[in-house]
């Protein structure tokens, strides 16, 4: 755990566990725990990566992976992601069916 590393904490939406990470630009922010290709993004700033004292930085980092913010595949979201790329619907899609979330009727983003 790097310096500025934090204990994991719940999303006060859904309750799920997230790695909450200070900024470099300021702020906090909550990444999904797991890490996803970061080619799999649409943009780079999409991506986060956490630095070896555990700030986060947007961006794709080096090393083919990235976390992704949860705020984007939080499934108490109101609508479908798509806009985003298809590793965030996939994400959406996981956290609506662990909490138990229909997924009918949804729309995407306007």
């Amino acid at each position: 755990m790097g310096v500025n590393s934090t204990p994991d904490a719940a999303c006060p939406e859904c309750g799920r566990i997230q790695k909450l990470r200070p900024k470099t630009t300021g702020g906090w922010i909550r990444l999904e725990p797991e890490t996803v290709p970061a080619a799999e993004a649409k943009d780079e700033t999409l991506c986060w990566s956490i630095t070896a004292d555990g700030y986060a930085v947007a961006g794709r980092g080096t090393g083919g992976k990235c976390y992704i913010e949860h705020r984007r595949v939080c499934s108490r979201r109101r609508h479908h992601p798509e806009h985003l790329g298809p590793i965030f619907v996939a994400r959406w899609l996981r956290n609506r069916s662990l909490d138990g979330l229909p997924i009918e009727g949804i729309i995407a983003e306007p």
